[in-house]
């Protein structure tokens, strides 16, 4: 699941090596990896615009593959 990383205040971050990546770029995470980033407010629910289409937002969709 994809993630924009929204800051980085380390190389680490929970665990998660970010060494390579900067604020803005798209991260691919496990849902529950992905879902406490945005929880925790270090990535924010990638811009989706089939599921724009479809009236679901992307942080429902996060919600629902908890």
């Amino acid at each position: 699941m994809k993630v924009r990383l929204v800051r980085k205040l380390a190389d680490c971050l929970d665990g998660i090596d970010v060494t390579d990546c900067e604020v803005g770029d798209l991260i691919d995470l496990s849902p529950a990896e992905a879902i406490l980033r945005v929880a925790e407010g270090w990535a924010a629910p990638e811009d989706n615009d089939a599921a724009k289409g479809r009236g679901v937002s992307r942080a429902d969709e996060l919600v629902r593959a908890s």
